[in-house]
Order: C-alpha cells, then sequence, then structure tokens
C-alpha cells in the first residue's frame, strides 16, 4: 500500500488539443498540476503496481470566503462538502492522468475507486493505491 499526499488545490482535467497544450493557460496549468502530482507520487512509487488496483482519493478544497463563521467550522467537521465545479470525476481523471506509467502502466488496472470532495483549511490531494484483494473483489 501506498499512501501520499500532495499539497495543491484540487482542479479537474482540461480538454486539450495539440497546439492548445501550449497558448492555453488551463492546459499550461493542468499540466503543471499534473507534474507535481507525479512527481510526489515517484518519490514514494518505485515501479509501477502490477494486476487489479484499488485507489482513495480525498480531495480538500479550500474553504470559501464567503463562509460564516458557523459555516467555516461546519466545514472543518465535514458537515458541509463542496458541491461545485471541477465534478469530482473530472478530479479523479486528473489524478489518473499524472500517476500513469508511475502507479501503474494503465489507468486500467483500477478496478475500485472510492473519492470525496472535502472542505479543509489546508488544500491538497491525499492519495492511497493499493492491490486489490481477492476477498474485495467477491464481497
Amino acid at each position: 500500500m501506498v499512501n501520499f499526499e500532495v499539497n495543491i488545490e484540487p482542479m479537474g482535467a482540461v480538454r486539450m488539443t495539440g497546439r492548445g497544450k501550449f497558448v492555453k493557460e488551463a492546459a499550461q496549468r493542468y499540466l503543471s498540476y499534473k507534474g507535481l502530482i507525479g512527481n510526489v507520487a515517484s518519490l514514494k512509487i518505485k515501479e509501477p503496481i502490477e494486476g487489479p488496483i484499488k485507489v482513495i482519493i480525498n480531495f480538500f478544497y479550500p474553504i470559501p470566503k464567503r463562509f460564516t463563521k458557523a459555516q467555516k467550522l461546519l466545514a472543518v467537521k465535514r458537515m458541509i462538502v463542496p458541491t461545485v465545479k471541477p465534478d469530482i470525476d473530472n478530479c479523479i481523471k486528473g489524478v489518473f492522468d499524472a500517476l500513469n506509467k508511475i502507479a501503474w502502466n494503465d489507468d486500467n488496472q483500477v478496478a475500485r475507486v472510492i473519492s470525496s470532495k472535502w472542505y479543509s483549511d489546508n488544500p491538497r490531494i491525499e492519495i492511497t493505491i493499493d492491490h486489490l484483494t481477492f476477498e474485495e473483489v467477491t464481497a
């Protein structure tokens, strides 16, 4: 099992054209984002995991400045969760794209994903990667 944290505000995958990745600011930001996730992962993972994999990803978003003190407290206690863009599936795609050839050879190996969006004073992404066990598959 591998656990690691990337201290970056979560972002969703960006659609890019061949030319667009060189000229569009959002595409450049996304490439930097994926690069940081990949760099942090490569410090923990020496070679790609083989076989079926499960991934747990927790995305922690900054608490909005417009929140009242009461709302901030509820957000920290996970009683208010982000229901804003980017969609969680796009966030997952960004992480998966970053981890290809580092954590696994291809993201088609990922057979189970558990993911959540939370608020925090410390925006980040927490990632756990492990082999999917026979017991989990048959449960």
